[in-house]
């Protein structure tokens, strides 16, 4: 799977969208974008590895700084981590190519965790004993445990790209685990400031109840919207089951009638909650909290979706106004063989330029003295803008996204940072 066939396919997929986005951004950005996409990216991408593929003694024996990636790539959490884990093994081949860091290359070994307990406790493992100094672990604390558990023994390094558990703003995961993403209920209050923001003073309300991150998403929006002063004229938990017979019931009350409609949503529940309300005929401006912004969405799986908007960490359709995440993508392509699908894909890209600086600025790799500097920060330019941890473990200030729908595809509309 990981042979020279695969690369050979992942570039005739390349070669295949880039009409798509050439839509959106111009031919003439998407020929240097191509002919950045070279031989030796290809040559230099990580491919995941099973456990037993991991030779503790001949990695260790090539005298370089070993990061693990231990996210998944096909099964629950693959929407949520992959996208990420994608993007940090880009920008780490990126670094290799520019003489690596502290006079050494990076071995960076990618394991597809599967979102299995038993293939993250045995990677953890594996690696932790082949030196790694950082372990890039899934979204989800839960499948993270029995890794944070070893890397806790072994006072290794570990960075989350997109937990967003209280524990780890905290530091009750550990002294030594931080997240670049904190808690739902954060991104809730900013959906909230942005539409009164727009001159938005009535706002329908559909909730996923089938996840805890949605709920709480949309719960802090709510608080908020009412702090504010605006009006809710529908307030409703959804999921797969439920969602037609509440969406038709707010068709007949007429409660879909507002300013804009707020949907806190994973992909499945968002989707099919936006089939329903486009296919009563309601065209109410509809927006989206991050919760929905993973991989498997996709516009046009809704006929007719209108004005939707969704709040991102970064737009995917090179058109973002950062030029390092336009970069990060490019690095995405060489690694990957086609673009990223998610904005989620820059929070990989963050956490690599975070932990580089870190251990220039402490000298070393050491997990320890690497978080010592990651603590000290007050703030930290990061590829996607200015990041901030607020004196916790997790990354709680941010510039944001919200994009729109636009032919099929999610274009930039403005950031938002807060």
């Amino acid at each position: 799977m990981h042979s020279v066939r695969t690369f050979s396919r992942c570039l005739v997929a390349l070669l295949l969208i880039t009409p798509l986005l050439a839509c959106s951004s111009g031919q003439e950005e998407l020929e240097e974008v191509s002919a950045k996409t070279t031989t030796s990216d290809i040559e230099n991408a990580t491919v995941f590895q099973e456990t037993n593929e991991i030779i503790v003694d001949r990695i260790k024996a090539e005298d370089t700084i070993v990061v693990g990636v231990i996210i998944d790539e096909e099964n629950l959490m693959s929407p949520h981590d992959r996208q990420a884990g994608v993007s940090f093994v880009g920008e780490m081949n990126k670094l290799n190519e520019t003489g690596g860091i502290l006079g050494k290359q990076v071995t960076v070994i990618r394991v597809n965790s599967e979102s299995r307990l038993s293939v993250v406790d045995a990677a953890a493992k594996k690696l932790i004993e082949a030196g790694a100094q950082l372990l890039v672990l899934t979204c989800e604390l839960d499948y993270a445990a029995p890794a944070i558990r070893r890397a806790k023994e072994a006072e290794v390094l570990v960075i989350s790209p997109c937990a967003t558990e209280t524990e780890w703003a905290t530091g009750a995961v550990d002294k030594l685990a931080f997240s670049m993403t904190t808690q739902a209920q954060k991104y809730g209050v900013e959906l909230a400031n942005i539409l009164w923001d727009e001159g938005n003073r009535t706002a329908g309300v559909l909730w996923d109840n089938s996840a805890p991150e949605t709920i709480q998403e949309c719960s802090a929006f709510k608080s908020r919207w009412r702090a504010l002063g605006g009006r809710t004229t529908i307030d409703k938990a959804i999921n797969m089951v439920t969602a037609t017979d509440i969406i038709n019931a707010g068709d007949r009350a007429k409660t879909l009638d507002a300013d804009s409609i707020v949907l806190c949503a994973f992909n499945r529940v968002g989707t099919l909650a936006l089939q329903r309300i486009r296919g009563a005929g309601w065209l109410t401006p509809v927006i989206a909290g991050l919760t929905m912004d993973s991989a498997a969405f996709r516009p046009l799986d809704i006929s007719g979706i209108g004005d939707f908007r969704l709040l991102s960490f970064a737009s995917t359709s090179n058109d973002d106004p950062f030029p390092e995440v336009r970069d990060a993508a490019v690095n995405f392509v060489s690694v990957d063989g086609v673009p990223p699908a998610s904005g989620r894909f820059i929070l990989g890209a963050d956490l690599a330029k975070l932990w580089i600086y870190a251990v220039n600025a402490a000298g070393t790799a050491n997990s320890v003295a690497v978080a010592d500097e990651i603590k000290s920060l007050d703030s930290f330019d990061a590829v996607s803008g200015l990041i901030s941890f607020d004196g916790t473990q997790s990354v709680l200030r941010r510039v944001l996204r919200i994009l729109k729908q636009d032919n099929g595809q999610m274009l930039f509309q403005k950031t938002w940072e807060y």
